[in-house]
């Protein structure tokens, strides 16, 4: 059998993570060429003592208007148990509802994007459909929103992080020839997947997403996403306290800062500085606006003429932590910056 033959490619993946996807290869099945991209096992719903599905990825393929995920599930013959697609879904609001299939997530790396499948009637295979009897796989799909032309490679998180693939290829066209079954056996053909005008109705921005790159060091933490950085200073490195007059140590952190600007940044620098609640808010307010135009002046001559800028205080109004404790007061006295970069 056709399924029988596709569980022997994963009978040794038997970890959660497959890890990289590998050279693409194909297999006949009956004369049918069917792509193996990756393979990887998993647990129902995440739980040790439900059988281990076994899954087949056979690519990522670009449609007209999206981008379609073909994989195929099931559980080996030795377990005598059916494969229900309800064991990988996730409940929905109500106590009968259940949303197609649980946390599947392409990931563009380079790209610094993340996918989910397009929200609409038929973006994915109908999850009470999907089932196969025990030693035989299910073909699923699902179609996410289109990728750029630039994107050749990305990874798949199936289940949150139960499972991961990484390096599948992007290729191009559905996968044929299409059979009338919603959900055919492997190797016997392929689902019917939505494109063109039916794609083009949904809203491609409620299913991408940026992604977010953190990094840290003693004086700065910096959250930058594919157009934007955000990063916040410590203000107890720039500045002595109750004081706007930057410190010896403020000056290497404050020309990193601005060596990045002017590599990257475009359009308006805006700068806030922050207080704790310690004192009165109007003199709070006069500290964190003269900490602001003090961090403006430093960085504002290193940074280029691709900028402008703008320094506002907003004293301690919008602490980020509330201020119980000398801790969080400290966490709270820091300056934040935010710029526009180049899309990478």
């Amino acid at each position: 059998m056709a399924a029988v033959v596709a569980l022997a490619l994963v009978a040794g993946a038997s970890a959660a993570h497959a890890g990289a996807a590998g050279v693409p290869g194909d297999v006949v099945v009956e004369g049918l060429d069917v792509p193996v991209r990756a393979t990887f096992s998993t647990r129902g719903q995440g739980e040790a003592e439900q059988p281990p599905v076994d899954g087949v990825v056979h690519g990522v393929r670009r449609v007209d208007g999206g981008t379609v995920l073909y994989v195929s599930l099931g559980i080996a013959a030795s377990f005598d148990e059916k494969f229900y697609g309800s064991s990988l879904s996730r409940q929905g609001v109500a106590p009968y509802e259940r949303e197609n299939f649980s946390s599947l997530l392409l990931v563009d790396r380079n790209g610094g994007k993340a996918y989910r499948p397009l929200p609409g009637p038929g973006t994915t295979s109908p999850v009470l459909d999907l089932q196969a009897d025990p030693g035989e796989l299910a073909v699923m799909y699902a179609v996410f929103p289109e990728l750029p032309p630039s994107t050749a490679v990305v990874d798949l998180f199936f289940g949150g992080e139960q499972v991961g693939v990484l390096g599948l290829p992007v290729e191009e066209g559905a996968l044929a020839p299409v059979v009338d079954e919603v959900v055919p056996q492997t190797g016997t053909g392929w689902p019917r997947v939505p494109s063109g005008a039916s794609l083009g109705e949904l809203d491609p921005t409620l299913a991408t997403f940026d992604l977010v790159k953190w990094s840290e060091s003693a004086a700065t933490v910096t959250a930058e996403t594919g157009q934007q950085v955000d990063a916040t200073l410590d203000a107890n490195v720039l500045f002595d306290k109750s004081s706007a007059v930057l410190t010896p140590a403020a000056t290497d952190v404050l020309a990193r800062v601005a060596q990045d600007i002017a590599a990257r940044g475009r359009g308006e620098v805006l700068v806030t500085g922050h207080t704790d609640s310690d004192g009165s808010d109007s003199s709070n307010q006069a500290l964190s606006e003269q900490r602001a135009a003090a961090v403006v002046e430093a960085i504002r001559g290193a940074a280029g003429d691709a900028v402008t800028f703008t320094a506002v205080g907003k004293g301690e109004s919008e602490p980020a932590v509330p201020n119980d404790s000398p801790e969080n007061m400290q966490i709270n006295r820091r300056v934040e910056i935010s710029y526009q970069v180049e899309d990478q």
